[in-house]
C-alpha cells in the first residue's frame, strides 16, 4: 500500500470508525465557509496508528491528508497537544454548496441527499454511516457540527447552541442529518393583520423594490407633465 492510500485509509478508519473526532462545517451567508476535521488520539491510539506502517519518526498527524478541491491539492493536518491527547486538525475552505458537497463526497460513509441554497433557503440533508473497522477498538465519540447563518428552521440535531447544531454519532450507526436556514430574514417579523406572516425576503425582491422606489419619482413627474399639457391645450381651446 503506497503512502497516499495509507494516509487515506487511516484517516477514514479513524474518523468514521471509533476515535474521538469532530467534523465542523461553518457556512456564511454567501454560501462560502470552512470544513474542519479534528481527530483526537490517546497515546494508545497513536501507537495503533503507527502500527499501520509509514515513517515511524513522523508525528501521527503527518500520515494524514485530505484531498483538496483541486487536482493534486492536499490539506495537511496540524498537530495540537491537548493534555495527554494528540489532536490532528485540518481545515478546508469552500466557495459554495457544490464545493462543500465535493468535500463531503471524499469522506467514506457520507452521502448527499440535498445540499443547496434555494431562493434564500439553505437546505442541508446529509446521510452519515459510521462503521467500526474490524480489529480497531477505539473509544466511540464522533461529533458532527453544522454552523449556519440566518434564521434556523426545522432540524433534527441532538443539541442546538445559538447557530450551532450538533449530532453525536456512534460506530455502526446510520443517521440522516437535516437542517435548514433562512439566509435573509427580515429584521422584524410578525403578523400584518391579514393573516400573512413575513419571515423571508430574497435579495432579488429587495432589488426590485429598490428599483421601483427609484423609478417612482420619474413616473410621477411624467404624469404631472401630461396633466399640465392637457390643461394648457384645454385653456387654449376655450380662449379660441
Amino acid at each position: 500500500m503506497n503512502r497516499a492510500r495509507l494516509a487515506s485509509s487511516c484517516l477514514f478508519a479513524l474518523l468514521l470508525g471509533a476515535c474521538q473526532a469532530n467534523v465542523v462545517t461553518h457556512v456564511e451567508t454567501s454560501g462560502a465557509g470552512t470544513l474542519t476535521i479534528e481527530i483526537g488520539l490517546t497515546p494508545d491510539e497513536v501507537a495503533q496508528l503507527r502500527s499501520f506502517g509509514g515513517d515511524s519518526a513522523a508525528g501521527p498527524c503527518a500520515t494524514m491528508a485530505l484531498e483538496g478541491a483541486g487536482a493534486g491539492e492536499t490539506s495537511a493536518f496540524e498537530e495540537e497537544r491537548r493534555g495527554q491527547e494528540t489532536w490532528c486538525v485540518s481545515t478546508q475552505t469552500f466557495e459554495d454548496a457544490s464545493q462543500l458537497e465535493s468535500l463531503y463526497r471524499r469522506l467514506t460513509g457520507v452521502s448527499i441527499r440535498e445540499l443547496v441554497e434555494r431562493e434564500g433557503i439553505f437546505v442541508y440533508d446529509v446521510a452519515v454511516e459510521t462503521q467500526a473497522p474490524q480489529g480497531m477498538a477505539l473509544a466511540p465519540n464522533v461529533t458532527w457540527v453544522l454552523e449556519l447563518p440566518g434564521k434556523l428552521g426545522d432540524h433534527n440535531a441532538d443539541r442546538l447552541n445559538g447557530q450551532r447544531l450538533e449530532w453525536t454519532l456512534t460506530p455502526g450507526e446510520s443517521r440522516r442529518l437535516m437542517a435548514s436556514s433562512d439566509l435573509y430574514p427580515l429584521p422584524l417579523t410578525g403578523d400584518l393583520g391579514s393573516g400573512i406572516e413575513i419571515t423571508h425576503v430574497h435579495p432579488s425582491l429587495i432589488a426590485g423594490v429598490a428599483a421601483v422606489c427609484l423609478c417612482l419619482p420619474g413616473v410621477l413627474l411624467l404624469v404631472g407633465l401630461i396633466v399640465m399639457l392637457r390643461r394648457s391645450r384645454r385653456r387654449a381651446s376655450e380662449a379660441a
